[in-house]
């Protein structure tokens, strides 16, 4: 049964800076984490999201403080963030084993609006207190994410993966403008994950994601890392392929920022979400629906997010 590919990392929709990185929890299906079938994978995906800020109560707020050393600020802002994001992504699996592993790769150049994480920046840069309106509507390339490493290992009814992907700074940055579409540093996410299939046509699956990431372009400033754990479960529908699943994750910042620019807080972030995905023409085109919803967030964006897509695959013979 071939898994359809629904990384949205267009910043999954949704992800924020502020000490907040690159990479966002339930970006993933629950059997994403897993090397794909050989053959090419070809999504594309369009997203929504509405995103809204949460102080360190993790209520609603327009107030944001950030605690920035020798220079403390308190910005009103305009705190709900609308986000559209066309995605195309390059999956591949290989044929054969490596280290007696399925092996694939994938790649994943993003358009979109500014996401919550580049408003997120955008207000956390500032150096003085006072309002300010994020008003960047434009549409432009994002930060690209790039997955060299992807195996999977199965025994019986266990599966076990090793990831790494990073993120690189595709997007345009520059320190304190309105148009910037990245964040202006690399990331580097390190998974690991495990399956097990306790009944027929059910999987459940649990992974977790350390993200590291570098120095901020021309500027002094080093996003803290980031512990991500999802968890998630699928139903097969038919024989066709077809799914049904659920998913949820929850994200914590573990280390401290450095420098003296940027945001000086830690976060956390919850989420729940499904998905649906159907064959128009089995494992060769299929439809998929996902919708994810955030809560327990603090210092950081979160809202609702849904993504629609087509995937088309092209197996290898």
């Amino acid at each position: 049964m071939k898994k359809l590919f629904t990384l949205l990392l267009a910043a999954s929709l949704y992800f924020s800076a502020f000490s907040q990185g690159h990479y966002t929890g339930s970006s993933f299906n629950p059997g994403d984490y897993f090397a794909p079938h050989p053959g090419l994978i070809i999504p594309v995906w369009y997203g929504f999201a509405n995103m809204d800020y949460h102080n360190a109560a993790g209520n609603k707020s327009d107030q944001l403080i950030n605690p920035a050393p020798g220079n403390p600020t308190s910005l009103k802002i305009a705190q709900n963030v609308k986000t559209h994001s066309f995605i195309l992504m390059a999956i591949y699996g290989g044929k054969g084993k490596i280290l007696g592993a399925n092996w694939g790769m994938m790649a994943i150049p993003m358009l979109n609006s500014p996401t919550a994480n580049i408003a997120l920046d955008y207000y956390s840069s500032q150096t003085g207190s006072g309002t300010y309106v994020f008003t960047n509507k434009s549409i432009g390339f994002g930060d690209m994410y790039v997955q060299p490493v992807w195996l999977s290992w199965t025994k019986g009814k266990f599966s076990y993966a090793v990831n790494y992907g990073f993120w690189a700074p595709t997007g345009r940055y520059k320190p304190h403008d309105l148009d910037n579409g990245g964040h202006g540093y690399w990331s580097h996410n390190i998974r690991v994950a495990g399956r097990v299939e306790p009944a027929d046509k059910v999987t459940v699956s649990l992974a977790t994601t350390v993200e590291l990431n570098s120095w901020q372009h021309d500027t002094d400033f080093k996003e803290g890392s980031h512990l991500t754990v999802d968890l998630g479960g699928t139903y097969l529908l038919s024989k066709r392929g077809d799914q049904v699943g659920i998913f949820s994750h929850y994200t914590s910042q573990i280390s401290d920022d450095k420098g003296t620019n940027g945001g000086f807080v830690s976060d956390r972030i919850a989420g729940v979400g499904g998905f649906v995905s159907y064959w128009i023409t089995p494992m060769k085109v299929g439809l998929m629906g996902r919708v994810t919803q955030n809560f327990g967030a603090k210092n950081r964006f979160a809202g609702t997010a849904v993504q629609a897509g087509v995937n088309i695959l092209i197996p290898s013979h």
